[in-house]
């Protein structure tokens, strides 16, 4: 699947952006920097004002656009993520598959209602810990657990009912996750899925079939941009009806 995806990134299009993405990885290969995450954490720790998670989301915001390219949810559907969390009720609990460096989990945590929590899963042990760093550096850490490991053997782990759902790690694990989410009982009536990346580029298709297709869902189809780009993207806010 993904080598068939592939062309979708060497498009007229998207290639600049790609050749860049390409080149930076070279780059740092050849003169053996520290993975970007880390530097991310490093440039926060320099740049931002420590409890502050507004201004911890414009170091990292600086950081992808001026030093190296992050992908994470960023500016653009920052206010989206931020207008699906407003509304959720005491105590919600949100969970995100793909940690990354921290992003989205401390534009999800700071926007919280009273008792409420983060769950975020994350495969990358180095992404582990700038994702925690970044996040204690915010002043989130009692919000927020950032659990190390695959999303399909965290998921078999879960419990209790998530009120939103942010999927935003391998694009092919989209649909799998989100059965397992289902089989494993912590979605219920009501509960938001939010699927970021799901534009053309990424073409993310039997996901957006199945949440549209199987009957379970209700679909909304949000127009945004790559990361710090004009690339045209995608999110997909599902919110599920219930068994």
């Amino acid at each position: 699947m993904q080598l068939l995806q592939a062309w979708r990134f060497v498009t007229p299009s998207v290639l600049p952006w790609t050749l860049r993405r390409a080149c930076e990885i070279v780059v740092d290969a050849v003169t053996g920097v520290p993975p970007r995450v880390e530097r991310a954490r490093d440039f926060v720790a320099a740049n931002a004002a420590r409890g502050n998670p507004d201004d911890v989301l414009r170091a990292l915001d600086r950081f992808a656009r001026d030093v190296r390219f992050l992908m994470s949810v960023g500016p653009d559907k920052g206010p989206l993520m931020a207008e699906l969390v407003a509304p959720l009720p005491e105590g919600a609990r949100v969970l995100e598959l793909g940690a990354y460096c921290g992003y989205s989990a401390i534009l999800i945590a700071k926007q919280l209602p009273p008792g409420g929590r983060l769950v975020s899963i994350e495969l990358d042990p180095v992404s582990v810990a700038a994702a925690r760093a970044n996040v204690e550096y915010a002043g989130l850490a009692d919000r927020v657990d950032i659990i190390e490991g695959a999303s399909t053997d965290v998921i078999a782990t879960l419990a209790e009912p998530f009120d939103l759902v942010f999927l935003d790690h391998w694009k092919d694990l989209y649909k799998t996750d989100l059965q397992l989410l289902e089989r494993q009982g912590v979605l219920r009536a009501g509960s938001t899925v939010v699927a970021d990346n799901v534009g053309k580029v990424f073409g993310p298709t039997a996901y957006l079939e199945y949440v549209r297709g199987c009957g379970r869902y209700d679909c909304e189809h949000r127009e945004a941009t790559i990361e710090y780009s004009t690339i045209p993207d995608a999110v997909e806010i599902a919110v599920f009806r219930g068994t």
